[in-house]
């Protein structure tokens, strides 16, 4: 949630990509580094073809750089480094479908030498279960407080194996040609939106043209009604308006709720944004207090991120995955999402289903008094750096915990439960990896009659 990274392009240790016109920021002089550096070429293939992938350089524990290929060049990544021995982590996917090729190499003064990495295929909830992820909050340096050129974030977004990308500036449109030119030269649809950022509030509005949005005194301050703010975004295309961070000091929307101008005229809500914290947890659990009133606004979560060789940040962790039926386009993700049809994840992936595979999150379930739900999940998680299993799952119901599956130690499960209601009520699954990283389903709701 920060707006100034601690870690900016400034700060990149010794290394540097040379990605065809794609440079990485760089510590020490030209002249020592042809002097001294040694070039190593990665190249990067998953399942036969050229891939797209982020590269972190380590010495021990040390971040020395963290590197992508050029947008135009997939799988080709040069990096010049001084002479010593480093760890080479390549990554496409940020943990949710494999883990990362680990290397160590050792580079001598004014060597060229190349590195050829096979990556695993890993696993794919779009092929498995019609769910394709988009990062529902990210930044290019179209956004003053930011560092990633708009068109190398399809590289950045593409390596962290999106299905559609996503751009999210301050207040700006001024990245979305750049972003939209360089996706289209890549087959890769995109969501244009803009952060709409008061003093006090922010969300994200989308798809929306480029425009400067007119936030009035009083809402810039926090102590008005943002509905005009709302509607001007309607204007201009957008489909949805997302709550960012509700809970985050910087920018606490929900602070405004039980206030007379607190607009509800919103979508979507961030419960999860950057690493999991407790403003995620109350929004987590204010989400549940609008379900409990039957208000159907859909949970999302986003990476919120700004710089791309932070090392603490990943755009892409966490996400959002939409069920979709046939195709992928981003008209019918947009109903998937419209629909609730959606969970959110730091790592764990979740197929959640009712009724024998007939309903599935967002959907409703219409039963008799005394009639029972079935209700199924699909759990898988990939290793990180290291291995990592699923730890437990709880089917929650209105809220409380109905049952929690411990999962210890497996990489795939399945949980079942029937349940009979006895009022209408609602069902969401939440996992939680070995590591710690957490997935939540919007509800399956249950009609009662």
């Amino acid at each position: 949630m920060t707006f100034v990274s601690a870690f900016s392009r400034r700060n990149t240790p010794k290394a540097v990509v040379l990605g065809l016109g794609f440079l990485a920021s760089l510590l020490v002089s030209a002249g020592a580094l042809a002097q001294a550096a040694g070039e190593v070429t990665v190249w990067v293939i998953l399942n036969g073809a050229p891939s797209d992938a982020k590269i972190t350089v380590r010495t021990g524990e040390t971040v020395r750089g963290v590197f992508y290929n050029g947008v135009d060049t997939p799988g080709v990544v040069r990096l010049l480094l001084n002479p010593g021995s480093y760890t080479l982590i390549v990554d496409r996917g940020a943990g949710f479908a494999r883990g990362p090729e680990i290397r160590e190499i050792t580079v001598r003064s004014g060597e060229k030498r190349e590195v050829r990495v096979e990556l695993a295929p890993g696993f794919s909830p779009s092929q498995a279960w019609g769910y394709y992820s988009v990062d529902l909050h990210a930044h290019s340096n179209a956004s003053g407080d930011a560092t990633t050129p708009p068109d190398e974030l399809v590289a950045v977004q593409l390596a962290a194996d999106l299905d559609i990308g996503f751009l999210s500036d301050h207040n700006t449109g001024n990245g979305h040609a750049p972003f939209a030119a360089a996706a289209a030269r890549r087959g890769f649809p995109v969501i244009l939106s803009i952060e709409i950022s008061s003093f006090r509030w922010h969300w994200n509005a989308f798809p929306v043209d480029a425009y400067v949005p007119n936030i009035g005194p009083m809402v810039w301050m926090g102590i008005g009604s943002p509905s005009a703010t709302f509607a001007e975004a309607r204007a201009h295309g957008a489909q949805f308006i997302q709550v960012n961070h509700p809970y985050w000091a910087g920018a606490p929307y929900f602070e405004a709720l039980g206030k007379p101008y607190f607009d509800p005229g919103f979508e979507l809500v961030e419960i999860a944004n950057g690493e999991f914290n407790e403003d995620d947890a109350k929004a987590v659990e204010q989400m549940f207090k609008f379900w409990n009133e039957g208000l159907r606004y859909v949970a999302v979560g986003a990476s919120d991120d700004h710089d791309w060789v932070d090392p603490s940040d990943t755009y892409g962790r966490p996400r959002t995955y939409v069920h979709v039926e046939g195709e992928l386009t981003v008209e019918k993700w947009f109903a998937g999402l419209k629909a609730g049809r959606a969970f959110v994840t730091y790592g764990p992936l979740v197929n959640f289903t009712a009724q024998g595979g007939s309903a599935r999150p967002g959907d409703t379930v219409v039963l008799s008094a005394g009639q029972e739900i079935r209700l199924q999940a699909e759990l898988f998680v990939s290793p990180r750096e290291g291995p990592r299993t699923l730890n437990l799952a709880q089917i929650i119901r209105n809220g409380t915990v109905l049952r929690e599956f411990a999962l210890d130690g497996k990489t795939q499960a399945t949980i079942t439960l029937s349940d009979v209601p006895g009022k209408s009520s609602w069902y969401v699954v939440r996992v939680v990896a070995s590591d710690g990283d957490q997935a939540w389903t919007n509800p399956i709701w249950v009609e009662v009659r």
